[in-house]
């Protein structure tokens, strides 16, 4: 019986547990690949991540949410949803491929290598996601998962013994996607040929609801990356690859914001007044807790993890960049607080303002701060974060104020 209970609860943890592992095995394949890889190269491809990472944005505006929803988890609505909008993600794939020929890359096939990995690596699993949800098969899409991310990982290990170039790393990469989007496909039973042949049909089942879920993602996706975009597409790749290697050890801490902030929602949900105050405030105590004791470890063992993570002294000059964005994280963990409770509230609708908001703040800010380079981009990310904290707060505090 205990023997049963355990496996329940395995089962039940798979797919939480197996984000966190796709998440980690990023991290570490980032961590393992910069240990060998040239400063330059790794600089490079930094630049080229974001800037796919960025361009699909196009191919998932919470498209996801709104296959689960607009089909009311008819699995078979789903899948047919599901097949139209992975279509339309392989076509602008492939139009950002043909186009960067047009553009002055410093190495356009490394680019389209890049933009492969880019949609099986996050693009697919996202858009696949609403049928898994729909069936409620978490446990299978939780060892997907899993699979996957042992998958990059190996095969991060593997380049790193021998050394292999960054081409032959990212071939690998997509052979492993490829892969896993044949066989997902084949499991979800997606009929590719069959929605290309009667496309008229299959694009005449998107309503207009689907503007809400467009105008909501634009907004969020537009002031986010900016900083991240501005590295990769104005400054030096040795400048970029001191950044990258600040950020992604600087936003670690946002998986834990962010598992805490799903565990805290659904109970903003039916509290009364007095309820939400206690909730968000140990919410607020909770993250701004164990991120501010991640500060304090930076700033006292900063260079020595960068150093060891990366393997190169020269990745100790992004010990100041890692301190600005780990305080960054901070603040985006205190707005995220406040963000979970207007959404809570049913107050969705009043952030694409306030987003839009953002958008410009970030904009004005890259300009004003741009001569300063990766310093310029993480000051912007920290002004940004502070005026996001601003409005989500004052907006909160009125609404709580108002209703008690």
């Amino acid at each position: 019986m205990i023997y049963n209970k355990l496996l329940n609860i395995a089962k039940e943890s798979i797919y939480p547990i197996s984000l966190y592992a796709r998440q980690i095995a990023g991290t570490v394949v980032l961590f393992l690949i910069a240990r060998y890889l040239t400063i330059y190269d790794f600089g490079l491809f930094s630049s080229y991540k974001n800037i796919a990472a960025y361009c699909f944005v196009l191919a998932n505006l919470n498209y996801n949410d709104y296959i689960l929803v607009s089909t009311k988890a008819e699995p078979t609505k789903v899948r047919q949803k599901t097949a139209l909008f992975l279509i339309h993600a392989i076509l602008l794939g492939v139009s950002y491929c043909l186009i960067s020929n047009c553009c002055p890359l410093e190495n356009h096939f490394l680019f389209m290598l890049v933009v492969a990995r880019t949609f099986f690596d996050g693009v697919f699993f996202s858009l696949i996601l609403p049928y898994f949800q729909a069936t409620k098969k978490f446990t299978t899409i939780g060892w997907i998962n899993v699979f996957y991310a042992v998958g990059i990982s190996i095969i991060a290990i593997i380049s790193f013994i021998f050394k292999l170039s960054l081409v032959k790393f990212l071939i690998l990469n997509i052979i492993l996607g490829l892969t896993n989007f044949i066989q997902c496909s084949y499991y979800i039973k997606i009929d590719y040929l069959g929605v290309i042949l009667k496309i008229k049909k299959y694009v005449q089942l998107l309503d207009k609801k689907i503007w809400g879920y467009i105008g909501s993602s634009i907004t969020v996706n537009l002031y986010t990356p900016l900083p991240a975009l501005f590295v990769s597409t104005m400054l030096p790749k040795e400048q970029a690859a001191l950044f990258f290697a600040g950020y992604t050890i600087a936003t670690i801490p946002s998986l834990l914001i962010n598992a805490q902030n799903q565990k805290v929602t659904p109970l903003l949900i039916k509290a009364n007044v007095d309820e939400i105050k206690r909730i968000m405030k140990k919410n607020l105590i909770f993250i701004v807790s164990i991120t501010g004791l991640m500060l304090l470890l930076m700033a006292i063992f900063g260079k020595l993890v960068l150093v060891l993570f990366y393997g190169q002294k020269y990745y100790e000059n992004a010990y100041l960049i890692l301190l600005m964005l780990m305080l960054g994280n901070i603040l985006y963990g205190i707005a995220a607080n406040y963000s979970i409770h207007i959404t809570a509230s049913g107050n969705q609708a009043v952030k694409i303002p306030m987003q839009i908001e953002l958008i410009i703040c970030s904009i004005s800010t890259l300009f004003l701060f741009s001569k300063f380079g990766i310093y310029g981009a993480a000051t912007s990310v920290l002004i940004t974060m502070i005026y996001m904290v601003i409005r989500y707060k004052n907006f909160s505090d009125n609404w709580l104020k108002q209703k008690g």
